[in-house]
């Protein structure tokens, strides 16, 4: 113990005549070292600030948008009584921080996928990204401020056209995000705005078996819509 003692005495002797040995131009350099170090990593700091300030400040004080279902996805009925009935599916769009608004929000379709009968999944070509419409359709912008939960039209069950096809503000000649009779889609949707992007795609999946029907219960034994989670893709 004794000997520890001496030891730690003597080094801190040796380091307590090297500071006294250090005269005006050797603090001058030391401090000029410090400060040249302290501005470069304050240099690298700024840099990085401008460079990803924005992402990080949407992720701390931006809005928190996800999906879900709206009326538990089992549709809402539309049409004259006497003629042909159509079954519109809604999803809502739910700010979780609702101090922060999204500017320019939309909500997109960027994935398609084909469930086989074997449950094999195939995904389909998607030339570019396709926009949901914002409910009520007829009325609302491709864009808009969401603030609070605000509903989207997600997909239609029409019974002239005897398929379920997504709202969508535009189409490509070659879209395969119809689901026929006996088949099931699965369409990766994702949330995008000015301040705001999904940190992943939410999926929810369609299938019809061809059978209509303008009483829901019933209709939902035929067609079902559902959120699936990406683990099932």
């Amino acid at each position: 113990m004794q000997n520890k003692c001496r030891e730690y005495t003597h080094e801190y002797l040796k380091e307590d005549q090297w500071t006294a040995s250090m005269t005006t131009s050797d603090w001058i350099n030391l401090i000029t070292a410090i400060g040249t170090v302290a501005a470069a990593i304050v240099g690298a700091f700024l840099a990085a600030l401008a460079i990803w300030g924005d992402y990080f400040r949407a992720r701390l004080v931006g809005p928190r948008l996800t999906l879900r279902p709206h009326h538990s996805l089992v549709g809402v009925v539309t049409g004259p009584k006497n003629g042909p009935r159509s079954i519109i599916y809604h999803l809502c769009v739910e700010n979780q921080k609702r101090e922060s608004s999204a500017t320019n929000c939309r909500v997109i379709l960027k994935k398609l996928w084909r469930k086989e009968p074997d449950g094999s999944i195939e995904e389909l070509l998607l030339a570019v990204p396709l926009t949901f419409a914002w409910a009520p359709s007829e009325r609302m912008p491709d864009y808009i401020t969401v603030r609070n939960d605000q509903i989207v039209d997600f997909g239609v069950l029409e019974q002239i056209d005897n398929r379920f096809r997504p709202i969508l503000r535009t189409t490509s000649e070659n879209f395969q995000g119809y689901v026929h009779a006996h088949e099931c889609l699965r369409y990766g949707l994702e949330i995008v705005a000015d301040n705001f992007s999904s940190p992943h795609l939410q999926v929810f999946e369609v299938a019809w078996d061809g059978e209509f029907s303008a009483d829901l219960p019933i209709l939902a034994t035929h067609l079902r819509v559902r959120e699936v989670t990406s683990e099932h893709i």
